[in-house]
């Protein structure tokens, strides 16, 4: 026999399923605050870091999976990188800073369990008569 959704059978079936979903939400998210890059003592989680060195995609691909973290990137922004090798205990911050010295590339933060790389920005080179210190337009 088939129960239409305002039966009350229904009713309960359905609250029991949201309360399920709830309760599995729940888990996920105390999970994820568990195993985050810092402990409740505020110290950084050290992890166990095994990286070749590579180009920086491929690098950072596997730094993702061996760290659980989130790393936003534009691929064609870091394509032409490459990544120096990483083995030891580090946190996460202590190797992205190791993996990507004299890359070229910069790493920030942007909540505890996300991060952000791209290309370091440079000045472009000097050229004659153009001035390389900041220029105050208020006083031309």
């Amino acid at each position: 026999m088939r129960v239409g959704k305002w039966h009350p059978h229904a009713r309960r079936a359905r609250a029991a399923r949201i309360d399920g979903a709830r309760r599995a939400l729940l888990r996920t998210a105390l999970g994820l605050a568990v195993a985050g890059p810092l402990e409740a003592s505020g110290k950084a989680r050290k992890l166990s870091v095994e990286i070749d060195a590579g180009k920086a995609p491929v690098t950072l691909g596997e730094f993702i999976r061996q760290t659980g973290l989130q790393v936003l990137f534009e691929t064609d922004a870091i394509r032409n990188h490459t990544t120096r090798a990483v083995r030891g205990q580090f946190d996460a911050a202590e190797a992205l800073h190791l993996m990507l010295e004299g890359s070229g590339l910069i790493f920030e933060f942007i909540n505890e369990r996300t991060i952000a790389v791209r290309p370091e920005l440079t000045r472009p080179a000097a050229r004659e008569g153009v001035p390389q210190s900041p220029v105050d337009i208020r006083r031309l």
